[in-house]
């Protein structure tokens, strides 16, 4: 059975930085666990998470706005 976790606004701890690497911290009421990260990683849950933002509607919106110039 999954494991059902919650982010804590935890800051991510770098634990190398080239290549860069961290854990990002999460709680659920069974343990504690941490998230492995890479740069690529990273980037792919950024992605993840900006689309699940952008998906948001009514008073869900997004607050954010990415501009070009």
């Amino acid at each position: 059975m999954p494991l059902s976790v919650e982010y804590q606004d935890d800051d991510v701890v770098v634990t190398s930085r080239n290549p860069l690497k961290g854990l990002l911290p999460l709680a659920s009421e069974e343990e504690d666990v941490e998230l492995s990260l890479d740069k690529e990683t990273a980037e792919l849950l950024m992605s993840a998470l900006l689309e699940f933002i952008m998906a948001g509607e009514g008073g869900d919106m997004p607050k954010i706005s990415i501009g070009r110039r």
